[in-house]
């Protein structure tokens, strides 16, 4: 084509074309012509939201002529795989290894394949100093066809498909840590040309210093503190730093080039939070934590320390409200699990039955996994039980270690820690059954539930998979030299604990939604319950010991279930023609409410796994009532799950309600609402406020305040206290 028929082909490229786009779903700006340069100002609104019609008519009115591009990520719905190569030599090994797509574009060089956008953040690989490839997401833009690139050429389809056309939710997914494997298969492929030219790949700086910076800000680390932990950061672990890398940062000063770095972020989040009419985040300097302190002195001078107060004011609210109603309490187990029970209870200083269950379960569940099947189901277990700072939730977990070792049984402890989703997967060959006892997870499941980084959404893919491939085969992570960590049916299982703040601050509602929590049988602690002195520290019985020690040694027959051509041991448990109808009623009971939920209520991952997990309980709970023999499961066994099943998901209805946010306004304003109806009818005072909710700031507190006073969900009232007229806040 000649280049007078490109240009009457796109002559009206944007005025013609931004329809179909727009209402295929994509979010769409005009760009000048034979430019990578937007016609208007704050396009970055647009990688936020769909512009209006009014926007796109008064476009097509004044830019008729430009090209056109897509913002990508969350928006539109979409990622673009932009593979921006011409080295032969670099393009034989990473195309074989790129994942196709029904819709490629070309321009000048290279291509761009699409995909369905799944939570993927921006990345890119270079090498040698120059692009390789880039994922382009939330944030981002590419050209469409029939726009004309800067040097004359017109980008065009090459597949059969265009985005106008295919319905995206056919779009296929980019599959994890792409460019860390494609980076990986490059280091290998060119060992002399890296050693000789200094040359390095770089791959993440950018995600990864990212989210050390957002977490900085949120956390509200005082500015030249966020500086300083950028900078060691990002020499810890880049080659080259980016802060001095003069190709990426225009110079090689670290700390002007860090402190852009997080202005930049800044001015980000808060354009976003302007966007979305929430508070701002100001940063913090020496001499506002000087101020603070300054006032928090005044305080101590007058007596006793109001931070003080505060701390251990927090720490007893930090306990569920007393309010909770549990519709559907725990079950009593029957056999080894009722022996543990009781063995735990006797030897804690804080009695927690619903956490001593949870150990029960989680031992019983270890001892049995890799052993027994039913209905398709492994009974590995993951669970997470809450419960405030100093109510002996540590107990629980301290007695399943004591127990594992009595049984000479070490090798069934597994990971105290995930230090990364490598050492978790690499460990599974040689432990592929194995109890991981966590404590205090709040830390843990911030990071994999952040969604943040490739290293998170990893973890948080693993986790998830080996719930469910308790049967089968776990493919492990590809590297250049073949496949690691693959495994034949590994049980893994977990025993994790957080407080009711480590698990507000870890997890979001989003994070329920990813599928991940939806894998966690999660029971609550009581903070109010009393401690108790004891005078004698009960050993676990022998008989019950020997009866965990059958379970521990006995090895399953040949079952005749090959994996890959290889024989599985596992033994397939039959049921009772009761315990048969009873899953009938209990699968249609729990499908049905399945699909009577609104398909945006967060609850529906829990909904949708009551089923699976109900079944994991009643295998747990057959092999704990028989006496070193193979059960049938019963209806007792069955109702036993389905109980416990219904217990938790009363416990996420209310979490969900009263501790998981998707936002940290959303959590200030349900923390405050919270902190005003504990005043009861007396109502609260400003003063007993703030000590209760110092950890939020005191302008989006105020700001708060005044926005529930206007709604009416609070009143404010002026009432004489010890002959004082003070002002209180109220639930109306």
């Amino acid at each position: 084509m000649t280049k007078t028929a490109k240009q009457e082909t796109s002559f009206l490229a944007f005025a013609e074309n931004v329809d179909a786009y727009i209402e295929a779903g994509y979010s769409v700006i005009p760009e000048k012509p034979m430019k990578k340069q937007p016609e208007i100002k704050g396009w970055t609104d647009f990688a936020y939201r769909m512009p209006n019609k009014e926007e796109i008519e008064s476009w097509k009115r004044l830019y008729p002529a430009s090209g056109l591009s897509v913002l990508t990520g969350k928006v539109s719905g979409i990622v673009a795989l932009d593979i921006d190569e011409e080295r032969q030599e670099i393009l034989d090994i990473i195309m074989p290894m790129l994942p196709p797509s029904p819709v490629v574009k070309v321009g000048a060089k290279g291509e761009t394949r699409f995909f369905r956008f799944s939570g993927e953040v921006t990345d890119s690989l270079k090498f040698n100093g120059q692009m390789v490839i880039e994922i382009l997401s939330t944030g981002k833009k590419t050209h469409l066809p029939p726009s004309i690139h800067p040097n004359g050429t017109e980008y065009k389809y090459t597949s059969d498909e265009s985005l106008n056309t295919i319905n995206k939710s056919s779009l296929p997914i980019l599959p994890p840590a792409l460019l860390s494997h494609i980076g990986s298969k490059l280091r290998l492929s060119f060992p002399d040309l890296v050693e000789s030219t200094g040359s390095k790949f770089i791959s993440g700086r950018n995600d990864a210093l990212s989210s050390l910076c957002g977490i900085l800000i949120q956390e509200q680390v005082p500015l030249d503190e966020a500086i300083k932990r950028l900078i060691q950061f990002d020499n810890e672990n880049n080659e080259p730093p980016l802060f001095t890398d003069a190709e990426e940062m225009r110079h090689t000063e670290p700390f002007t080039n860090a402190l852009t770095f997080y202005s930049n972020h800044l001015s980000s989040i808060n354009v976003k939070r302007h966007r979305e009419s929430k508070f701002y985040e100001i940063p913090l300097t020496a001499s506002a934590i000087n101020a603070e302190l300054k006032e928090e002195a005044k305080r101590i001078k007058e007596g006793k320390s109001q931070r003080q107060e505060s701390i251990k004011s927090s720490q007893m609210n930090e306990s569920l409200p007393v309010n909770i109603v549990k519709k559907t309490p725990l079950p009593t187990p029957k056999g080894v699990m009722k022996n543990i029970y009781d063995n735990i209870l006797a030897c804690s200083w804080v009695k927690q039955p619903n956490l001593a269950f949870s150990a029960s379960l989680s031992l019983m569940s270890t001892l049995v996994s890799r052993k027994v099947t039913f209905g398709g189901m492994s009974p590995n277990l993951y669970v997470l039980n809450i419960a405030p700072s100093g109510s002996g939730k540590d107990a629980p977990q301290q007695k399943l270690k004591e127990y594992i070792i009595d049984m000479n049984a070490d090798n069934l402890l597994g990971s105290g820690d995930y230090v990364s989703d490598a050492s978790l997967m690499d460990s599974l060959p040689t432990n592929p059954v194995r109890l991981d006892i966590m404590d205090e997870a709040g830390g843990i499941l911030r990071t994999v539930n952040s969604g943040k980084g490739e290293y998170n959404g990893k973890m948080a893919d693993v986790l998830a998979e080996l719930w469910s491939c308790g049967n089968g085969y776990y493919m492990g992570r590809a590297l250049a030299e073949g496949t690691k960590g693959s495994c034949y049916r590994p049980n893994v299982n977990i025993l994790a604990s957080t407080t009711p703040t480590g698990f507000t601050e870890g997890v979001s509602v989003s994070a329920i939604e990813k599928g991940l929590l939806g894998r966690f049988l999660i029971f609550m602690g009581d903070g109010n319950t009393r401690a108790e002195r004891l005078k004698d520290l009960p050993r676990l019985a022998t008989e019950t010991l020997n009866r965990l020690k059958w379970w521990y040694s006995y090895e399953a027959p040949e079952s005749g279930i090959s994996i890959r051509n290889i024989p599985q041991r596992v033994l397939k448990l039959e049921a009772t023609e009761a315990g048969h109808e009873r899953l009938d009623e209990i699968f249609t009971e729990f499908d049905n409410r399945r699909r009577a939920s609104d398909s945006n209520n967060p609850l529906l991952p829990i909904i949708a796994r009551m089923y699976q997990q109900m079944i994991k309980v009643a295998i747990v709970h057959a092999c704990s009532r028989s006496n070193m023999e193979i059960p049938t499961i019963q209806v007792d066994d069955v109702n036993f799950g389905y109980q416990t099943a219904l217990h938790y998901f009363e416990n996420m209805e209310h979490i969900v309600e009263n501790y998981v946010f998707d936002s940290t306004d959303e959590k200030n304003i349900v923390k405050i609402l919270n902190a005003v109806r504990a005043g009861g009818e007396n109502g609260i005072t400003r003063t007993d406020l703030y000590n209760k909710t110092r950890s939020i700031k005191r302008r989006d507190r105020e700001a708060i305040i005044q926005e529930l006073v206007e709604t009416e969900q609070i009143l404010m009232d002026n009432v004489v206290i010890d002959g004082i007229s003070k002002r209180v806040l109220r639930i109306n």
